[in-house]
């Protein structure tokens, strides 16, 4: 994790720099910005977010400041999506579970194994879906920002190694209150037991579930290793994270401001794909270092396991929405 920490200093150090002498923003009307994610301190995103911060007040000169809540401490992530929607938080990094109680069709995006690798989801957002939720996102009070990431969800469990779906027969598994995870769960012959994120630790260590699903990082960061002994490295979903702002906040600050947001927020974004990605490999050692069984299973069974849960979801979004996000995604695939 020491590596992880050099790196966003260095960022962050590299984004000031580059800001070196652009301080115009000291005769404009100050505004002070409230960031809360759900995300542990030692999480890549939030050291990321840290040098986000950091980039915006030097660009801005100190009239834009970004004060940060992380680790759940004003909610959950729908909790605190409902806040920046209210305007009792400015920004916030939601992933597109979260997202689909305003907007179903982010639901599409954690489809199980809709994307092989992430190259396959690069792909896919380079093309027109994010310009197809925008306008949704305003109707509700949100201006998007960037996209940043979370990364391929995983399963862990403390009574044995998952590397078929007879395996899931049985086993309780946490999920977050979020449709496709549970729905996914249940496909594959799991019990889906919905448990708040900051509840997590102590339901694991009670033996109230056998196990969860969550990315690499999370599972390293939060040291579910001290409860989960096996890893099944499955890549079932993905989940990116959303930078998104409060819309009328956004609208209140000067084109100069609005500029340097989101500016940083993309750069931001694109250096925690690169952290989060090339640190999976060796955060998986870590885990392993730590006592946790590793398997990489065969991904066929699953794929063929959770196909019904697409049906749902062309309930859950509705016919044409459903239509039109596969033909993109089938786009991004040639």
């Amino acid at each position: 994790m020491k590596k992880i920490v050099s790196c966003m200093l260095l960022i962050a150090m590299a984004a000031m720099l580059a800001a070196a002498g652009k301080k115009d923003g000291e005769s404009e009307k100050r505004f002070e910005i409230k960031f809360a994610h759900y995300l542990a301190e030692s999480h890549p995103a939030h050291q990321v977010a840290a040098a986000f911060a950091a980039a915006v007040a030097e660009r801005t000169g100190g009239s834009v400041t970004v004060v940060m809540y992380p680790n759940s401490m004003l909610g959950n992530s729908q909790e605190l999506v409902e806040q920046t929607t209210a305007g009792a938080l400015d920004l916030v990094i939601p992933t597109d579970p979260a997202i689909a109680k305003y907007v179903k069709k982010f639901n599409m995006v954690g489809a199980p194994f809709a994307f092989k690798d992430y190259d396959a989801v690069d792909n896919f957002f380079a093309g027109k879906f994010l310009e197809w939720v925008k306008p949704d996102l305003e109707n509700v009070g949100l201006k998007y920002l960037a996209r940043w990431e979370y990364g391929f969800r995983n399963y862990t469990t403390s009574v044995r190694q998952i590397t078929t779906p007879k395996d899931m027969q049985g086993l309780k598994i946490r999920t977050p209150p979020d449709f496709v995870n549970a729905a996914t769960v249940k496909a594959l012959g799991g019990i889906s037991q919905t448990i708040s994120f900051t509840e997590l630790p102590m339901a694991l260590k009670q033996g109230v579930v056998d196990g969860q699903e969550n990315p690499i990082a999370t599972i390293l960061t939060n040291k579910m290793y001290e409860t989960q002994k096996y890893l099944s490295v499955v890549n079932y979903t993905y989940n990116a994270t959303h930078l998104l702002m409060n819309k009328d906040k956004f609208d209140k600050m000067s084109e100069s401001q609005q500029k340097v947001l989101i500016e940083e927020a993309v750069k931001a974004g694109k250096a925690l794909q690169k952290i989060v990605r090339e640190q999976e490999a060796l955060q998986i050692k870590e885990l392993e270092k730590n006592g946790m069984q590793v398997a990489f299973p065969d991904t066929k069974p699953f794929i063929q396991a959770a196909a019904p849960v697409y049906e749902e979801l062309k309930v859950q979004v509705g016919e044409a929405d459903y239509k039109y996000f596969m033909d993109l995604l089938e786009k991004s695939r040639k």
